[in-house]
């Protein structure tokens, strides 16, 4: 399992998000925790999901030479989580590593198949989605919208899911390969744009993770209805580890297996 990297933005306008450290104290550590136990996680479920699982293969999949993506115009400014943390595909997805062995576009039964979410002391409804093939309409920020562009994106799907006391963001990704959903993720917390959301999630505090998943990139973001919290706010962390159980991803890696 690869050691997932953290980062900090606050609230960017005209692209300058100002930054914070993320990295001293038990908060680093307490996160990183949750994190790597929540990666073995997704490793499990798609192991449960699988009839059988082959690992290796007979070399690479080919590169993808399906669609070239759309990426339009996208909004110079926007809203950013004040913290970030990002991990690369791992060999649960190696099946589904390239769109081209994974050439069917997700429907939107597969990108909002719940319209609950429910984990210990909160229960969230679906309460909008949304399934662009322009992903460009899904990001801001020129930086965000290069590397959708250069990894040939041609589906962005977005939920928002809330309740009394916490909202989710969701955003699925659908990149030509592997490289490019590591490069997204890792991109996202660098200051040169983020997803946009749905509604007017990303006032107050905020955290979020993405994690590459085979040719996807999911994004889950969290935040309390009155905007409190910090990086150790317990029940942020698990509802943020749930939302990036995207069950897209999940079922396309568990039927490649």
């Amino acid at each position: 399992m690869s050691s997932s990297k953290r980062s900090r933005s606050g609230r960017a306008r005209g692209g300058e998000p100002r930054q914070k450290d993320g990295r001293k104290g038990g908060t680093y550590q307490r996160s990183r925790v949750y994190f790597l136990a929540a990666g073995g996680l997704g490793l499990v479920i798609v192991l449960a999901l699988a009839v059988v699982l082959v690992s290796g293969g007979d070399g690479k999949a080919p590169a993808a030479k399906g669609p070239a993506g759309s990426v339009g115009q996208v909004a110079q400014s926007g809203v950013s989580p004040a913290s970030y943390s990002s991990s690369p595909s791992t060999g649960a997805y190696a099946k589904i590593e390239q769109r081209s062995a994974d050439a069917a576009p997700l429907t939107e039964g597969e990108a909002f198949p719940d319209a609950k979410l429910a984990v210990p002391g909160a229960e969230l409804s679906l309460k909008g989605k949304r399934l662009d093939g322009d992903c460009g309409a899904a990001v801001w920020g020129t930086g965000v919208a290069e590397v959708l562009r250069q990894g040939a994106c041609t589906q962005a799907a977005r939920a928002v899911y809330a309740g009394e006391e916490h909202s989710l963001t969701v955003a699925v990704f659908n990149l030509a390969g592997k490289e490019s959903a590591d490069r997204l993720v890792g991109t996202l917390g660098s200051g040169g744009g983020f997803v946009r959301p749905l509604d007017g999630f990303g006032q107050g505090f905020s955290m979020a993770r993405g994690l590459a998943m085979g040719h996807y990139a999911v994004v889950s973001w969290v935040q309390r209805a009155d905007g409190k919290g910090d990086a150790q706010d317990d029940e942020l962390l698990t509802l943020l580890i749930e939302g990036g159980k995207a069950p897209g991803p999940l079922g396309r890696a568990a039927r490649a297996s």
